[in-house]
């Protein structure tokens, strides 16, 4: 087997048609996204790699990065990612780990690459820029391999702790393709899909789908290009976060939208609300899951609103109900999944395998998803992470209803009094501290959030930032 055999499949089939879309860069189709993966893939082998190596890759998202992912895969050489914001010695310690034979990368990549010297002493370097056009190449090339073998290796530093990598195996790959389309139905839809997170674009290459994708930096003038594409580019579906919707509410038409599918983080009743306004004959769907295990629970989102609201939240905090590949068990303090889309234990993290991974009688390795959930006739509603009190959670909920924004959070400092630290809270002090008496007070700070989707609250940054004094 080999998770890409699905996108030579539908290279061989849709050969002219597009694959990918980006502004200014215009079309790839299928046949031109498979000559620069086997571009790719001779960079690699004029490198020595054979299947069972690994390559280090840096490249921002575009048809670069996905002919290196597809070709690197098909030879059985596994990718690793790693985080350009990480701190030096942590990418020291993963370089030590997964001992790459190629740092493949632009010029951006090799800039950064040039800082760090675990990476200087990666043997090969290549550059791929070398991918694009129409000379040379060879014909593109499969590898049989295991289930097991690693496919992509991320390391990632979170929002907490020290970095840990996740295993994507190619077996997992496939499982990850399968249950987003038996549970999302994203491929019943031929036209393109508006799509931010990778995964998914890789899910529409093997589907055959064409993926519109928006840079890092959601310009205004990205947006506009993609009301002014041709019919057969308009996208049918969008796949995205909940900042990146509140951003394209008001700034795009797309006029042949069909279903919205949004996840990756909480989501404010507000922001679906004006989705449902702008966009009232689409579909809505909510996922929840993470990096470790996507989807775990789905749901329309409408419904879940409206529940959500009728229970005074001012987020969706009804996630759905699980979907059936995955096996769980509801613990009181966290959710913990079991599946064959659940990524294995961490590499290089032994902290973060004795807390957040356990393996059965059976020998399935269960992952903790860190999130306290509670059941009841609706579904599964998220009531925070595991390491916040209740309370806290609670009193969150209250205030972003009293103040209409979800842009804060409450801390408790080291002699356990509580603080609201956020944005837009110094109008707001006097009466958030009356119906708050339990807060200690109040300050205003700038919010910053993970830097992939710019959803999720980086807590522990937004307090060394806005209140360092708090946290010692």
């Amino acid at each position: 087997m080999n998770c890409i055999e699905l996108f030579l499949e539908q290279s061989r089939d849709k050969r002219d048609r597009p694959a990918l879309w980006m502004p200014s860069g215009g079309v790839v189709t299928f046949s031109e996204l498979e000559r620069f993966s086997a571009k790719a893939q001779t960079l690699c082998l004029r490198s020595g790699l054979a299947p069972g190596d690994s390559v280090l890759l840096f490249e921002g998202i575009g048809p670069r990065l996905y002919a290196s992912v597809l070709g690197i895969l098909a030879l059985g050489i596994s990718i690793v990612l790693v985080e350009p914001w990480m701190k030096v010695g942590d990418i020291h310690r993963i370089m030590e780990i997964v001992r790459p034979k190629l740092f493949l990368a632009g010029w951006l990549g090799k800039a950064w690459g040039l800082r760090v010297s675990a990476i200087r002493s990666i043997p090969q370097w290549a550059g791929t820029g070398a991918l694009a056009g129409e000379a040379g190449g060879r014909d593109f090339h499969l590898e049989q391999v295991d289930a097991e073998t690693p496919g992509v290796m991320v390391f990632t530093s979170g929002t907490s702790g020290n970095p840990k990598g996740i295993v994507r195996g190619h077996g997992f790959l496939l499982e990850q393709h399968n249950t987003i389309n038996r549970n999302l139905g994203l491929d019943r839809f031929p036209g393109p899909d508006l799509c931010i997170f990778t995964n998914f674009v890789l899910s529409n290459l093997a589907s055959g789908r064409c993926s519109v994708i928006i840079p890092h930096s959601w310009k205004a003038s990205a947006l506009a290009e993609v009301d002014s594409l041709p019919e057969n580019l308009q996208p049918e579906t969008l796949a995205c976060g909940p900042t990146f919707l509140a951003h394209m509410i008001d700034r795009v038409e797309l006029k042949r939208l069909k279903t919205v599918h949004v996840g990756g983080a909480l989501t404010d009743c507000r922001t679906f609300e004006a989705g449902f306004a702008r966009w009232p004959e689409v579909h809505w769907v909510l996922g929840y899951g993470s990096s470790e295990a996507e989807p775990v629970a789905v749901t329309d989102a409408a419904p879940a609103v409206r529940e959500s609201r009728a229970r005074g939240c001012f987020q969706t905090l009804l996630v759905g109900r699980p979907v059936p590949e995955i096996a769980y068990n509801l613990e009181p303090e966290s959710l913990w999944v079991s599946g064959r889309h659940v990524c294995p234990r961490y590499i290089g993290n032994d902290q973060a395998n004795r807390l957040y991974k356990r393996t059965d009688e059976a020998g399935r390795i269960w992952h903790c998803m860190g999130d306290r959930i509670v059941a009841d006739e609706a579904g599964w509603w998220y009531q925070g992470r595991s390491e916040q009190r209740p309370a806290d959670f609670k009193l969150e909920q209250k205030i972003y209803s009293l103040l209409d924004s979800s842009a804060s959070f409450v801390f408790t400092d080291a002699a356990g009094r509580r603080h609201l630290l956020g944005e837009g809270l110094k109008a707001h002090r006097d009466r958030i501290l009356r119906e708050c008496p339990e807060l200690e007070g109040v300050i205003e700070a700038k919010v910053y959030r993970d830097k992939r989707h710019r959803a999720k609250i980086d807590r522990g940054l937004s307090v060394k930032k806005g209140a360092k004094w708090l946290a010692g």
